[in-house]
């Protein structure tokens, strides 16, 4: 549900209360995870005659594509610092890590990618740990809409704490010149 749109004043606190307790002012390493999709169920599938040639029984296709997984693995770092100043929490790379500027102004709820505004925000609990993080968790997303007909990305900032490990999980999505970037970031 987006918070500026019905929810009461109770959530906006609960979003508050979230990013103070979750994103301490500090510098922080976070891992850059990319996700590679994993196909299940095929090999059991495969049957192998007394020559070792393989035979290929009927296979149901539709099975076999519900079997797929996908699983994040790290592909590098990245070094951030957040701060607060007033009720402004700004993220900022370190050094030269290319990473956009990250602020959320606690007062309105709005979040800045760059100079991208995300005024809307919606609360994200997901609680089934059958996913790539392998992990329940809860959290909130950010995002604008855009201009019809415009041929950019949806800026999208997702701030998420697992429930597993107590990972803080940071995604997101803006443009960059024209071009579409996309980090998914772990602690």
């Amino acid at each position: 549900m987006n918070i500026q749109e019905g929810f009461t004043q109770e959530v906006k606190t609960e979003l508050q209360k979230f990013i103070l307790k979750e994103l301490n002012e500090g510098n922080y390493t976070f891992q850059l995870m990319k996700n590679k999709v994993i196909q299940t169920g095929l090999e059991e599938q495969l049957l192998v005659d007394e020559n070792g040639k393989i035979l290929y029984p009927k296979i149901d296709l539709k099975a076999i594509e519900n079997e797929t997984t996908i699983e994040f693995y790290s592909s590098g770092s990245i070094k951030l610092a957040m701060k607060y100043t007033d009720s402004l929490l700004t993220i900022s790379p370190i050094e030269n890590s290319f990473c956009p500027l990250i602020k959320i102004d606690l007062q309105s709820l709005t979040a800045f990618i760059n100079d991208d505004k995300l005024s809307m925000v919606n609360e994200v609990s997901i609680k089934n740990k059958e996913n790539a993080f392998k992990s329940a968790w809860d959290g909130f997303q950010w995002h604008s809409k855009l201009q019809n007909n415009s041929t950019l990305i949806n800026p999208r900032l997702t701030i998420g704490k697992l429930k597993e490990n107590g990972a803080l999980y940071i995604e997101i999505l803006w443009n960059e010149r024209g071009n579409k970037i996309h980090y998914r970031l772990m602690t």
